[in-house]
């Protein structure tokens, strides 16, 4: 039995499903019988670019077509279906990318055709071509032969020289829509007499990303798995671990809660859940929730149940959460397939995803680091006599910890309560001083001074402050230049009181 990809694919333009655009366009061709000698088909796999050559290519040399597609009845249209036809010669670049290969061509386009009016090229993977394959091709699309055409299909025509790109009349072939490829699904299993449930095909269309093939071929799957395709079935083919988990990691990231996080992630694994997948979901998830919250269910493929989580979740997470878990685990594929251990960087990103919600801040540690860095150019040297400190003496300045301890709520409001970008420029700045009611906080550089000074971020400061301390005051300012040290040296003093202290400056 023949696979679902192969016994279904498309005889005529109207069966083409997901390229309105580009089948339009051949057809009228074919109508107005202005027919160009290259073309170039380009887009990603399993949308359509080698069956559309192919009925293209019948549908030229077809004696009577109709609306722009072959008739499927005509001798001619009989002879191409044969595998033995001459006149559409079909080559894989991949395979035969060679010089000697395009010689050839180059020394048979003199021929005319057999049967047909036309001879068709029909050069798959064409990016796979060498460079000397490239030119000798160069040479027969410059002064091409009436009775030949070339379509040439690639993946990736940027690799392509232009020489050969403004030779070719381009076709970019999109993604084909989920919903288009569900359609598809449904209906050849219902041709097929195949029971399913709803939930299924859509896993299985979803699974396709676009490319019509990839989803039929998990049809095919799916069909060999059992008398009926059920969601439990395609969800353990597919290796996906459903939005239900999804949604219970989401809730984790949210609450903060590592252990939970890492407790549910453990489950996934230990169940031989792709880590990859993993990743992929949940930033799909969190994007599904982002369209539900944007444009309601319209912006999702899911069932009522699943809309149903989405639309409470919508309510409960913030825009900047789902961003940063979009971010997060959708960039986490490149570092997760070059690691010696996947585990580490998916599970690290879940800590940091949990630990960046739960006011858990690297930038006080680098403030400490930078205090200490600046008292390393000054060395104290203690005399014997003067080693105790006087009763009397006391520090006037506030102690930092203070400063820390308000910004740290301060912090933690913006990130429940204010805009993202807001909390991220404020947490990541820790040059502080406190003086009475007025807490001053030193811009890291210029860019994060002015977005922390716009009237929106100051106001955002400012209700933060005023649910700390009702009467503190923030203020946004700059170093206007090198670190003061003599007043770096007093404060010092102050410190160790009479203590001898000898300066090395650097």
């Amino acid at each position: 039995m023949s696979v679902l990809y192969r016994k279904y694919r498309p005889e005529s333009f109207d069966d083409v499903i997901g390229q309105e655009n580009v089948t339009a366009a051949l057809k009228n061709q074919v109508i107005k019988k202005r027919v160009g000698h290259a073309y170039l088909f380009t887009g990603s796999r399993g949308t359509g670019k080698t069956t559309c050559a192919k009925i293209f290519a019948r549908a030229i040399n077809c004696l009577s077509p109709v609306n722009g597609s072959p008739c499927g009845k005509c001798a001619v249209c009989e002879q191409l279906k044969s595998p033995n036809c001459v006149d559409i010669i079909e080559m894989d670049a991949a395979s035969n990318n060679g010089v000697d290969e395009i010689r050839e061509i180059r020394e048979k386009v003199k021929y005319a055709p057999a049967v047909a009016a036309k001879k068709v090229y029909i050069i798959d993977e064409a990016h796979m071509l060498t460079a000397g394959a490239f030119n000798a091709l160069l040479k027969t699309l410059e002064e091409p032969p009436e009775h030949v055409v070339f379509i040439l299909a690639t993946t990736e025509a940027h690799k392509l020289p232009a020489t050969i790109l403004s030779r070719c009349m381009r076709f970019d072939f999109r993604l084909i829509p989920t919903e288009k490829i569900y359609a598809l699904i449904k209906k050849i299993y219902d041709e097929e007499h195949v029971k399913y449930e709803d939930a299924a095909l859509r896993i299985i269309a979803k699974a396709g990303e676009g490319s019509a093939r990839d989803a039929l071929s998990v049809a095919d799957r799916c069909m060999s798995a059992g008398d009926a395709v059920t969601f439990e079935a395609a969800a353990d083919i597919l290796g996906v671990s459903g939005w239900e988990v999804m949604s219970e990691l989401m809730k984790n990231i949210d609450d903060g809660d590592v252990g939970a996080a890492l407790k549910t992630l453990d489950g996934l694994i230990a169940t031989g859940k792709n880590m990859s997948l993993i990743a992929k979901e949940l930033a799909q998830y969190a994007r599904d929730v982002l369209a539900v919250s944007a444009g309601g269910k319209d912006g999702v493929v899911a069932g009522e149940d699943k809309i149903a989580v989405l639309s409470e979740d919508a309510k409960r997470y913030s825009v900047p959460l789902l961003i940063n878990v979009m971010k997060t685990f959708s960039s986490l594929d490149s570092e997760m397939r070059y690691s010696i251990n996947p585990r580490i960087a998916l599970e690290c990103a879940l800590v940091q995803s949990c630990k960046l919600l739960s006011g858990d801040y690297t930038a006080f540690a680098e403030r400490i680091s930078r205090l200490e860095k600046k008292l390393a150019s000054a060395t104290l040297v203690e005399s014997a006599s003067q080693a105790a400190l006087a009763p009397s003496e006391t520090v006037k300045s506030q102690p930092p910890r203070d400063a820390f301890a308000a910004w740290g709520k301060i912090v933690t409001y913006l990130r429940k309560n204010e805009s993202m970008s807001v909390f991220t420029a404020a947490g990541e700045q820790s040059d502080l001083e406190l003086n009475g009611n007025d807490l001053t906080v030193y811009a890291s550089d210029d860019q994060t001074f002015m977005l922390l000074s716009a009237p929106e971020a100051l106001d955002a400061l400012s209700r933060a402050a005023h649910s700390v301390y009702a009467d503190l005051n923030v203020k946004i300012d700059k170093r206007t230049g090198k670190v003061d040290m003599d007043s770096e040296i007093e404060k010092i003093k102050a410190i160790a009181g009479n203590a001898k202290i000898n300066i090395k400056r650097r």
